[in-house]
Parts: C-alpha cells; sequence; structure tokens
C-alpha cells in the first residue's frame, strides 16, 4: 500500500466571467488539472482538485485547502482564467506566503515573466507539464531547487531564468489519468440543468437531442500539440510543432471504459489537432464501431487532413457517429494562406466541408479577418468565401472572429510593430477575448466591420438558428437570407426587420427591444 504523502492543490480558473451572465459548456471538464495530477496521485500523494465551473465561494475553498499543502497550482489559456487564476494565486500568497505556486499551461507558458514578476509564482511550467509537475513536487518535497528542473521558467537574482529544454514525450511515459479525482455528476447535473444565460463553447446537439432534452457530455485529451506552423498559433513556439498521441485502438478501449464507468452520451475531444494521423483516426473509429459504444463524438482536424483521407476513412468517420469536426479555413485569399503558413488550397475548403457535410458531419469552420497587414480586399474576400460555405452547406457552422494577437507568436510579433497595443495587467488579459467584435486594436475598417455583422445575423437566419415563430415564416426568412449569401449581398436586412417585427406584434419584446435577435 502507498503511503499518504502531502498535499498537492489544484485550480482551474473560471473560463468566462460570471458578472457577465455566460458560463461554458460544463462538458469541458478540468482535463488540466487531471493530466497533471497523473504523477502525484499514482506516488502517494494526497490530491485536492478544486474547478470554479463547479464551485461556489471557491476563493475560500482554495485557502482552506491550502492549509498544510505543499504546493498549489493552476492552468489557463488566454481569456477570463488569466485574471480570475490571478486572483485566486494572489490570495492564495497573501494568506501562504511561503507556499510554492507552479503555473502552467498556454499562456503562462509564452509569458511566464508576467506571473514571476507579479509574484504569483514560483515556477512556470513551458508545455507538457505530466512530468514535470510530480519532478516539481518531488523537488519541493526533498528541498531541491526548482532550477534544476528541465522545462520551466523561475526567478533567480530578479530575472527569468529558463531551465534545460524538456521534449515533447508521447502518452505512455504518464501515469495513468486519475478520473476517480472527477466528480463527474456535478458537470452532468450543470449540462442538464435548464439556464437563462448564454452558454458559450456548446456543441451543436446530435442525433435526437435537443435543448430540452440535452445529453450527458464528456471530455478528453488524446493528443498533445500539432505539426502546423500557423504563425498565429503558439503552439509552433510552445511544442516545436511535435504532436504526440494515444493510439487509435487504445483510445477507443479507453474511451468505452469511461463511457461504461461515467455514462455519457457525448464525447468532445479537446485536442489542438485530433486528426492529424488517418491511420490513428481509422483504428479509433473501427474499434468504436466493433465495441459498439454508445456515443457521439466530436473533435478537430485540418481541411488539407479531410483532402487526404481515403473514402472509407471518411466514411467510417459517420459510422462511429462522429457528428462535428472543427476545421479552421482561417482565411478566402491564397495570399493570405501562404502568409500565415497554413497554405490550404481555396477549392479545397468547400470540397473538404462537403465530404463531412454529405455524411451528417457538422463542419464547424472558422475563418479570421484582421491579421497583421491584411488589406481591406482580403478580409472582404474571406467575407465572400465564408458565405458561399454557408450558402451551399446549411450544416456547416461557418463563424468569421477577429485577429487577436497571442504572445508567442509570429503575429504577435507583426501586430506589435504596426502599433497593436498588448494588454497591460492580468485584468486587461483576461477582457480580451470576452467578445466576438471586440477586435482589441485589430484594425477592421468600419465597412468590413458592418458588412461582417450583416453576414452573421444573415448567417445565423439561414441555419434556422431563430427557433421561434411557425415553420412558414422561419422558412421564408431562411429563404431570404440564403439569397443574400449566394450573392454577398445585405443591403437592407429586410428579413431581420421582419423578424423584429414578429417578435414585438407576439409580445415578446422586453425593455422595447426585441427578446431574440438573430
Amino acid at each position: 500500500m502507498i503511503q499518504q504523502k502531502k498535499k498537492v492543490v489544484l485550480f482551474l480558473p473560471h473560463r468566462a466571467d460570471p458578472k457577465r451572465g455566460e458560463m461554458f459548456s460544463a462538458d469541458l471538464l478540468p482535463l488540466e488539472l487531471l493530466q497533471i495530477a497523473t504523477g502525484p496521485a499514482a506516488e502517494g500523494y494526497e490530491v485536492v482538485m478544486l474547478d470554479a465551473m463547479i464551485e461556489e465561494n471557491y476563493i475560500e475553498k482554495v485557502l482552506e485547502a491550502c492549509e498544510g499543502a505543499i504546493c498549489f497550482a493552476s492552468s489557463c489559456i488566454l481569456g477570463y482564467q488569466v485574471y480570475d487564476g490571478f486572483v485566486v494565486a494572489k490570495a492564495v500568497r497573501e494568506r501562504y506566503p511561503d507556499l510554492p505556486i507552479i503555473w502552467g499551461g498556454w499562456f503562462p507558458s509564452v509569458i511566464p515573466e508576467m506571473y514571476l514578476e507579479a509574484d504569483v509564482a514560483d515556477a512556470v511550467c513551458i508545455g507538457q507539464g505530466e512530468i514535470a509537475f510530480l519532478e516539481i513536487v518531488q523537488a519541493l518535497e526533498s528541498g531541491e531547487d526548482l532550477a534544476n528542473i528541465p522545462g520551466l521558467a523561475v526567478k533567480r537574482d530578479g530575472r527569468t531564468v529558463y531551465t534545460d529544454h524538456r521534449e515533447v514525450v508521447n502518452f505512455d511515459k504518464f501515469h495513468p489519468v486519475p478520473w476517480h479525482l472527477l466528480e463527474y455528476e456535478r458537470y452532468a447535473e450543470l449540462q442538464l440543468r435548464p439556464t437563462q444565460q448564454k452558454v458559450r463553447h456548446r456543441f451543436p446537439l446530435p442525433g435526437h437531442w435537443t435543448p430540452d432534452n440535452p445529453p450527458r457530455a464528456f471530455s478528453h485529451f488524446s493528443s498533445f500539440g500539432c505539426p502546423e506552423p500557423c504563425t498565429f498559433c503558439c503552439s509552433p513556439a510552445i511544442t516545436g510543432r511535435r504532436w504526440k498521441a494515444i493510439p487509435g485502438k487504445q483510445l477507443a478501449e479507453e474511451i468505452a471504459e469511461l463511457q461504461e464507468r461515467f455514462k455519457f452520451d457525448v464525447l468532445r475531444f479537446q485536442d489542438a489537432n485530433f486528426g492529424v494521423a488517418e491511420k490513428r483516426t481509422k483504428e479509433f473509429c473501427q474499434e468504436l464501431v466493433d465495441l459498439k459504444v454508445p456515443i457521439h463524438w466530436n473533435g478537430t482536424i485540418e481541411v488539407e487532413t479531410i483532402m487526404r483521407y481515403k473514402t472509407e476513412t471518411l466514411d467510417l468517420l459517420e459510422e462511429s457517429k462522429c457528428h462535428l469536426l472543427w476545421l479552421g479555413a482561417e482565411t478566402g485569399t491564397k495570399e493570405m494562406q501562404e502568409r500565415i503558413k497554413k497554405n490550404i488550397g481555396i477549392d479545397n475548403i468547400p470540397t473538404a466541408i462537403g465530404e463531412l457535410a454529405k455524411r451528417n458531419i457538422v463542419p464547424g469552420t472558422f475563418w479570421i479577418i484582421g491579421y497583421p497587414g491584411e488589406t481591406q480586399e482580403s478580409m472582404e474576400e474571406t467575407l465572400r468565401q465564408a458565405a458561399k460555405v454557408k450558402h451551399a452547406f446549411p450544416i456547416a457552422g461557418s463563424e468569421v472572429y477577429p485577429f487577436r494577437p497571442i504572445p508567442g507568436t509570429e503575429d504577435w510579433d507583426a501586430a506589435v510593430k504596426l502599433g497593436y497595443n498588448p494588454p497591460k495587467d492580468f485584468q486587461e488579459w483576461g477582457d480580451c477575448f470576452e467578445y466576438k467584435y471586440n477586435a482589441q486594436n485589430t484594425p477592421i475598417p468600419a465597412s468590413v466591420r458592418d458588412t461582417w455583422t450583416h453576414y452573421n445575423n444573415t448567417a445565423s437566419i439561414y441555419d434556422k438558428h431563430v427557433e421561434e415563430g411557425p415553420q412558414w415564416m422561419r422558412e421564408l426568412l431562411s429563404k431570404a437570407a440564403g439569397w443574400r449569401l449566394k450573392r454577398g449581398s445585405y443591403g437592407f436586412p429586410i428579413e431581420q426587420k421582419m423578424f423584429d417585427l414578429y417578435v414585438r406584434a407576439t409580445g415578446q419584446a422586453q425593455g422595447g427591444d426585441a427578446m431574440t435577435k438573430a
């Protein structure tokens, strides 16, 4: 029997500011914490895991848990988590000034000096954290200097010091994920609970599931890293474009076991790039089919990856009940594809989307406008391409987002040179991803912004996002919206005005405004 060792406290900050009346989909489990808990849990340390999503008064609970702990650790990505995590870490520092604080995750990995200089971190783990975190915990217990551990940023003599580089390794080098630490039923209860809050990052529902009859959903990390060289992403700098993944057959067997244990209906892979290796994808899908795992699943994939997949592999995606694949089209011009190093063939975008759509797999497609140095003509062409895709494949998501500079990327440097003013503190970093139209100094011309807004509203009406009203009215509005998407001409949005008038006429308006606007 393993003797119980000292306590480790892990905390995951809020993904969205609850004061804004928003929440993230509760299928986004605290996978970051579960992954770094693999080593300490296997070695007998007491692991206390707290997720702001499911905890009320979580700051006090964290402070209480930190009593007698060997360290406090947290992880975040760019967005509200940055600020929320800072507030909690600062409270921990004030209550327990001698307690080591460790940070990891995508955002701290690319800007560790901010955490060290603010004195809310004693060390920041860069990149993969499973092995590094166990070594940190063991070093803290033995009194060893953290500067001897590879893959960290620490502060020494008033400056940030980077320790030796740590290679990206495969999942077989890690201890098993301690799923016993996951209080899954608390997440399932949130998923099934009716809410008036706006739920962000909620996946489209498959099969017979509806908002009134939602599924039990689960999420999983099956790979780390991405081989793509995209200039707007920090992965190339953090992972060296390395991609490590759980083998397909093994992954399907693990998913089958987890489904039997937690009884979920839908699985979301939170991988940066799930579909890199066709052989792995094919093995995974075939094993899901053979094991008759009763789930739908979704993940991420690249346009050019779909183009490379054989027909039988694409068919297996459908047979294994893949219901959604997220893919980045990124831009609608060949010149910008080359500039951002994505190099997607423009004609391949609708072809790949069509391959998924005809198999009833929702293509969740993303586009970006406002890259550093991008011309107005390029942005307008991206909006035209997005509209063409949406019109041709109503099942497809075709979302257009503003470029946002991320530290640790090539485009960050380019944006700064062009006059971008970066956030100055944790609060500003936490605010910078809070709203789709908040372009954060992205130079999007007013006329492009106007077209962009009209496109988003029109696309919502076209795919019958609008649920109010009789079917004949929804069909009529959808046809009008489709006409606009096909021609890329938005003008006076009569279908949007018609819907607004309908809402007012039926008494659904609140405070003088339509209850629901497309």
